[in-house]
């Protein structure tokens, strides 16, 4: 597993930076070549000539496209093959789509009558042609305050990831060449118009300045423009690095971008459909008919395998039979006979290891492969910190359990949950595996407790116990199950209160002396002796016992009712009051009245920055308030299955190989 490719991130602490480079852009091409262009145009696809003038200035290699324009791409959709040219074009002179169908439920329509804004449906009478599509429309004024508002509309409903300023667009728009005639007798104009893509074209005119009437009017107008446009680019990539600031670099990164131009139809029965047809079905069926996410488990298998990789590749492994171990490939004889595996939690500590350290060579090669694959779950980006590199550590723990007659469908969802929710106690201390017999470890971890603060030993003891408190349902995930009084600090946080306290870190080290010999841990009284129920059978160590009797949260236990005050209620009431405030602050600026008696908020809106500034704050706390729902859905989901020690959870079964 060894490999020279240079990577292509840098990582700073938590974050991986994976901008686009800055590029020089080339000089206009030649007369001569975009001349050769709108006459193929012309004679190959039987494009207007101005529609074939318009097209042929687009490219930023015009030549690269010639060879196309004789043997077209192909492109299947139902009832027929759309065909297309594909290649690098000046951002600047794309026209998103005026009625964006990301926005067709928003439209305001002349049946509203008296609409507070307007009506915001523009209507076309749209002609398809051979290889272009003629549009209709009332006048230029009209025309530009449609795409104005589908602009803003568009941007304010669905912002790209990754971020337009970091990559500039990744995913090639698709369009076709509209000519547009003016009622009002105006000349007409022929654009190439995005059909797939507006939101990421929107953005990044936003980014670099543009308003409707350029990409409409002022960029086709001449090759004066552009030629501008190049030297404003240019200008900026010829500064010195340190002194261009990040607007000016998401402005160059934007400057092109890849786009599929679509040039004609070819049904398979003459007469279904036409070219606007064909390319409402693409893009319909591009929305409408998308492919299944990954399980969010399925994500994690494939990053834990990626970055486990990368490790072995950096030569930070110890060979590749350390990287088929961790990667679940040897079983645990073999991972025995190769000196690797000891004990039977060795994996899931030399994992949790690898995915939590701070130390910088293993923390970068395993942070990179992450930032290729710039994640996004459901609507938000996820920022990748150590927390949310552990699933990738249990995902490969995991491959232990997953498959086996020892473990149910109930063991399996609940045993990940309890690690993902205890590993951030790994991130507490600077601490490593180490082969020190159990005795030795705990008694170096006793003297990290009289410290008062979590040490390399304690650390390390407290994530090993997690392992066999996870399988045998020792601790659990915290719950509400008490009102006030319910204990909701996270399997870390129990744990890490263990590892401060002696009899803490003696039962740490019971939890692990119990599970190496496949046994569920048991409660042991002062002299270390089990303690036996009523059938003369150890009592086993429950999350209960633990969490309310041994180390209660604030180190008191439930039995004193005199303070019923929870502030978790208390923090919800609090918000609660802060967006009753924000309605009432709404109301008060919507009643502010001009002179004529009109609410000046409805008829001047905002200023730009303060518009900016408080959608991004509102977006963030929708975010937040997403993000709590769908952990407090996940966190529901175990507790209606009350771990029994029957066929589904591990009590009671051996562990060992």
């Amino acid at each position: 597993m060894t490999s020279k490719n240079k990577q292509g991130t840098e990582v700073d602490g938590e974050q991986t930076k994976m901008p686009r480079p800055l590029r020089r852009l080339p000089a206009l091409p030649s007369a001569d070549v975009i001349r050769h262009v709108r006459a193929a145009a012309k004679k190959h696809f039987g494009m207007s000539d101005r529609a074939a003038g318009a097209m042929s200035t687009i490219w930023v290699d015009p030549e690269q496209v010639l060879p196309q324009l004789e043997r077209p791409r192909r492109m299947r959709i139902p009832g027929g093959d759309l065909w297309y040219i594909e290649g690098e074009v000046w951002t600047p002179r794309l026209v998103p789509d005026v009625n964006n169908p990301r926005n067709a439920n928003e439209h305001t329509y002349p049946v509203a009558g008296d609409a507070v804004e307007g009506t915001e449906v523009f209507t076309m009478d749209t002609q398809a042609g051979v290889a272009e599509l003629t549009l209709k429309v009332s006048g230029r004024d009209e025309l530009t305050w449609a795409l104005d508002r589908a602009m803003k509309k568009t941007r304010a409903k669905n912002e790209p990831h990754p971020k337009i300023t970091e990559q500039g667009i990744m995913d090639a728009p698709f369009g076709v060449m509209s000519t547009f005639e003016f009622d009002d007798g105006t000349a007409a104009i022929a654009v190439p118009r995005v059909r797939e893509g507006s939101s990421r074209v929107c953005w990044a005119q936003d980014t670099l300045g543009h308003e409707p009437d350029d990409a409409l009017f002022r960029m086709p107008s001449s090759a004066k423009p552009i030629r501008e446009f190049i030297d404003e680019i240019n200008a900026i990539v010829e500064q010195p690095a340190s002194s261009i600031s990040e607007e000016d670099r998401a402005k160059v990164r934007c400057a092109t971008t890849n786009f599929i131009l679509i040039v004609g139809f070819r049904p398979d029965e003459e007469g279904t459909l036409d070219l606007e047809d064909a390319i409402k079905a693409k893009v319909a069926q591009e929305h409408l008919n998308r492919k299944a996410d990954w399980d969010t488990e399925a994500g994690d298998a494939v990053l834990a395998d990626d970055c486990l990789a990368a490790a072995s590749r950096a030569g930070l492994l110890r060979g590749d039979e350390e990287y088929r171990w961790l990667r679940g490939e040897l079983t645990r004889a073999e991972a025995a006979e190769a000196g690797l595996e000891e004990s039977i939690e060795d994996r899931f500590a030399r994992l949790i290891w690898l995915f939590t350290t701070q130390e910088r060579l293993v923390h970068d090669a395993i942070r990179r492969p992450i930032a290729f694959v710039l994640r996004k779950d459901g609507d938000r980006r996820v920022q990748v910190r150590r927390t949310t590199k552990l699933p990738y550590a249990v995902e490969l723990t995991a491959r232990e359990f997953r498959g086996t007659h020892q473990f149910g469908d109930v063991a399996l969802e609940r045993i990940p949950k309890i690690l993902i929710n205890g590993g951030p106690v790994a991130m507490l201390a600077e601490w490593e595996p180490t082969s020190r017999t159990l005795a030795a470890l705990t008694k170096a971890a006793l003297g990290d407790a009289e410290t008062g603060k979590l040490g390399r030993s304690s650390a390390e003891l407290a994530v090993r116990a997690l392992y066999y408190a996870a399988v045998y349902d020792v601790l659990r995930v915290p719950r509400n199950d008490q009102g006030a009084n319910s204990d909701r600090r996270k399997v870390s946080e129990v744990l890490e209160a263990m590892a401060l306290d002696a009899d803490g870190i003696r039962v740490l080290a019971d939890i692990v002396k119990d599970g190496r010999r496949g046994k569920q841990p048991y409660r042991r009284d002062d002299d270390g002796q089990a303690i036996l129920s009523g059938e003369g059978v150890p009592v086993s160590l429950t999350n209960s016992y633990i969490r309310y009797e041994l180390f209660p949260k604030n180190g008191t236990h439930n039995d004193d009712d005199s303070d019923n005050v929870d502030p978790f209620v208390t923090a919800q009431h609090t918000i609660e009051q802060a967006l009753e405030d924000l309605l009432g602050g709404i109301a008060l600026l919507e009643a502010v009245e001009d002179l004529d008696g009109n609410s000046i908020v409805e008829e001047q809106g905002l200023p730009k920055v303060t518009a900016k500034k408080w959608r991004k704050l509102a977006r963030d706390v929708v975010a937040k308030f997403d993000d709590w729902y769908e952990t407090g859905v996940e966190y529901n989901a175990p507790i209606a299955h009350q771990a029994t020690k029957n066929a589904d959870d591990a009590g009671g079964q051996s562990l060992t190989p």
